[in-house]
């Protein structure tokens, strides 16, 4: 199996969330404040990249097209977010977290959920397929926890959004693997 890159754009996408979450902790430790600033930019900067990342890999077109709209959206809206922490803005905090921040960052967020997951069966191989079934089935636990919770009247724990890095780490190692060529091809090989 040998060939360039997959997806350098997955790739730079992931190496960008993972570094944003290490500079928004040193940004909060060092100054205490401006770490939900450095999140949000870096969220808006990844999703961006992503949108554009999907179509690298082999899905269908119309599962593709969803998948980058929805993380455009998601670019969009973590970006307006940012800007909205930076200008102070209380119309435009009220317009980027209640208005968008709310249901529809969840619905954008679960339509690049369920793109990660009919790329981890149609087009992801061998270990990272394997990494990938454990960093998804995690995931699916942490959203069911947390709605459990929200119809209990309570609210999950922040740090489990954390258990969503390795997916960025899932993503990152897809970007790298090169394939030459079909996923069926592949594994026949493998046996």
């Amino acid at each position: 199996m040998t060939g360039p890159m997959r997806s350098p754009r997955a790739v730079l996408a992931a190496l960008i969330l993972l570094l944003g979450v290490a500079l928004a902790l040193i940004t909060g430790i060092v100054f205490g404040d401006g770490a939900e600033n450095v999140i949000h930019l870096t969220l808006a900067a990844s999703f961006l990249l992503l949108a554009f990342a999907v179509f690298d890999f082999r899905l269908q077109t119309w599962i593709n097209l969803a998948a980058s709209a929805a993380t455009g959206a998601l670019a969009a809206i973590f970006l307006l977010q940012g800007a909205s922490d930076l200008a102070h803005s209380a119309s435009l905090q009220h317009l980027a977290y209640e208005v968008l921040g709310q249901r529809l960052e969840k619905v954008l967020g679960d339509a690049f959920l369920l793109w990660c997951v009919a790329m981890l069966f149609r087009d992801s191989i061998g270990r990272t397929k394997i990494l990938g079934v454990v960093v998804l089935v995690t995931i699916f636990f942490v959203e069911i926890y947390s709605v459990v919770t929200a119809y209990a009247g309570g609210e999950a724990p922040g740090v489990l959004k954390l258990l969503y890095l390795p997916l960025f780490i899932w993503l990152l190692l897809e970007g790298i693997s090169p394939r030459s060529q079909t996923p069926d091809t592949e594994s026949s090989l493998h046996q």
